[in-house]
């Protein structure tokens, strides 16, 4: 995915949300993703099992819980 999908500043906001949230879950395998949003960094929704990291940079998605 690319980044420049949605602005930093809208996945940071989003991010916000899903590194406080108990549905955000720390993957084994994500952990090597690099992401510089530390509160996501190799978590996953364990709602829709998305990679967070992608999740909230896609213009496309959406909070299962409706936060953003």
């Amino acid at each position: 995915i690319s980044k420049s999908e949605v602005s930093e500043t809208l996945a940071n906001k989003r991010a916000e949300h899903c590194g406080s949230c108990v549905h955000a879950k720390q993957g084994t395998l994500l952990a090597y993703l690099n992401d510089e949003i530390k509160e996501i960094k190799g978590a996953y929704c364990d709602l829709c099992k998305c990679p967070l990291s992608a999740k909230v940079r896609s213009e496309k998605e959406k909070c299962e819980l409706e936060k953003w």
